[in-house]
């Protein structure tokens, strides 16, 4: 029997912003918590647990972790310099999508829950994600680029 990969979040369902750091940004995350998917996907598959599998997605975890902080501080930064109007909105989006994140990883590293892991990635990310590229993230490029972003 084949198994078919699970799909994390289509890379094509998200549409591109008008700056390119962004668009980079976003596709390399979506690749890192596919790669997480998958490993978590593997890991509640297997009936005994080894080290090695637990010890990869936590420091998987943590990259991603360590990616989104710097993706949003660039995001940040860059609303600030161009004073975009929604910034304490779209700021606070990132404050509490890092909160969630961290709980989900510290819940991981306490009781290795597969399936709150699984649900998060699988389900509550993608949809926060795409929500918020599709509004949030679109609207700052945009006005950005209105402003004087240049992309080169």
């Amino acid at each position: 029997m084949i198994k078919l990969k699970k799909t994390v979040l289509d890379p094509e369902t998200i549409p591109p912003v008008s700056i390119d750091f962004m668009n980079n940004t976003h596709f390399e995350e979506i690749a890192m918590v596919q790669d997480i998917g998958e490993l978590a996907s593997v890991y509640q598959e297997q009936e005994v647990h080894t080290d090695e599998t637990t010890n990869k997605i936590t420091l998987l975890l943590e990259n991603w972790f360590e990616h989104t902080q710097a993706h949003f501080a660039r995001e940040n930064e860059l609303m600030e310099k161009y004073q975009f109007p929604a910034y304490s909105v779209h700021a606070d989006e990132h404050e509490i999508a890092l909160a969630k994140l961290e709980a989900v990883i510290d819940a991981w590293k306490t009781d290795k829950d597969s399936n709150l892991l699984a649900d998060y990635i699988f389900q509550l990310w993608p949809k926060w994600f795409s929500k918020h590229v599709n509004s949030m993230d679109l609207a700052t490029a945009q006005f950005a680029m209105i402003n004087g972003f240049n992309n080169e």
